[in-house]
This record gives C-alpha cells, sequence and structure tokens, in this order.
C-alpha cells in the first residue's frame, strides 16, 4: 500500500478504465457467426478519489466503495469522534452548509474517520445522532491504508499522538461529480458563501 501511495504523489498520468465486449446473437444470419459491441466507459481522472477502490464501511455497517458518489458533488471532511472541538465545529460547518443549498439532495455529505480503531460503524453511528446528522448523510470506517491514500488525495494531513488522538487539518472539500477536488477551505466557523457557490455550479 505504501507503493500506492507514493504513485500518487509522483504519477499523475493514473488513469482507470473498464472496456468490456457484449457478444450479441446476430438474428437472421449465420449462427455461427456473432456481432461483437465494444462498451468503453469514460476513463477516471487521476486526481479523482474514486481510484481508491478499497472498500469502507459506513456508520450503518453497510459496505461502501467511494465511487458510489458518482453522479453528485460531494462535500467531505476528515474528522475523528473523540476530537473534543475541531471536529464537532467542522461537522457543524457542514451542516451550516447543507442548509444553504437549494437542492440538499443533489449533493453528498460525507466525513471519513482518521480513527481506524475506535471509530468503528457503532461509534459512527453514535456520532451522527449526537450531530444531529440525517439519515442521507455519509460516515465511513476504513482500513489504516485506505485512509492514508485518501487523505493525500484530498490534501489532509493528519497524525495520530501517544494518546491516540490526532492533530489534522481542517478542511472541508468540494469534489466534483468525478471525484475530482475542485475547491477546499479551511474550517471552523469561516464564511462558506463562495463553497455554497462553487457547490451551486456544479449541478
Amino acid at each position: 500500500m505504501k507503493k500506492y501511495i507514493t504513485a500518487l504523489f509522483f504519477i499523475t498520468g493514473l488513469i482507470s478504465c473498464n472496456n468490456r465486449g457484449a457478444s450479441l446473437a446476430n438474428a437472421g444470419a449465420d449462427t455461427t457467426s456473432a456481432v461483437h459491441k465494444t462498451v468503453t466507459t469514460t476513463p477516471i481522472p487521476a486526481t479523482s478519489i474514486f481510484n481508491v477502490t478499497d472498500t469502507f464501511q459506513t456508520q450503518n455497517k453497510k459496505d461502501f466503495v467511494l465511487a458510489s458518489l458518482s453522479g453528485k458533488p460531494t462535500v467531505v471532511a476528515m474528522i475523528f469522534t473523540n476530537c473534543g472541538y475541531a471536529c464537532p465545529r467542522l461537522t457543524s460547518d457542514m451542516k451550516n452548509i447543507a442548509g444553504k443549498l437549494k437542492d440538499r439532495d443533489k449533493v453528498n455529505f460525507m466525513l471519513v474517520s482518521f480513527d481506524t480503531e475506535r471509530d468503528n460503524p457503532d461509534q459512527l453511528q453514535w456520532f451522527a445522532k449526537k450531530m444531529g446528522l440525517g439519515a442521507d448523510w455519509i460516515l465511513l470506517h476504513g482500513s489504516e491504508s485506505s485512509v492514508r491514500t485518501l487523505s493525500v488525495l484530498l490534501n489532509v494531513q493528519f497524525e495520530k499522538d501517544a494518546e491516540g488522538n490526532f492533530s489534522h487539518s481542517n478542511l472541508i472539500t468540494v469534489l466534483d461529480k468525478n471525484g475530482v477536488l475542485v475547491f477546499q477551505k479551511e474550517g471552523l466557523e469561516g464564511d462558506y458563501a463562495e463553497m455554497v457557490g462553487k457547490i451551486e455550479g456544479l449541478r
């Protein structure tokens, strides 16, 4: 996984695509022949978080891959639930942003935990209830390597201390429908008018 993270820093040409061929019988012709049709999907941009193909778990204990966010803009932050101040404030900021949107249901809101040991789905569900987050919010638990890889793509720095807590960037990120970072702002009670405008412009 370390090699994969290093590649994210130094290789900008990484493109993932999925080509598949479908063979259809040629009606009215010789049954030994077939018409082959190749369907080509749009390549995932090199900077998209959808390149992280690992499986996470939601607060509802459901398996989740980041590509599931495709088709909608996404507002995302990285937190840990035992955080005493910054993470609850960051989450409240995201709630404020959601409240300012005209069509909230057309935007994904997601929190990803740094704390891969303590922030299991049950703990994430507790945090969601504590913060008054709706059922449409996505809270994710992942492996250490998956979380670290995602943090690289989101430009989020974090470091675990001796007590198991984290010092970290307080960033709120806006991704387009292809999972590519388009706007980012330092959190904690800022003015989010520009961010709301960016989100509205993506839909």
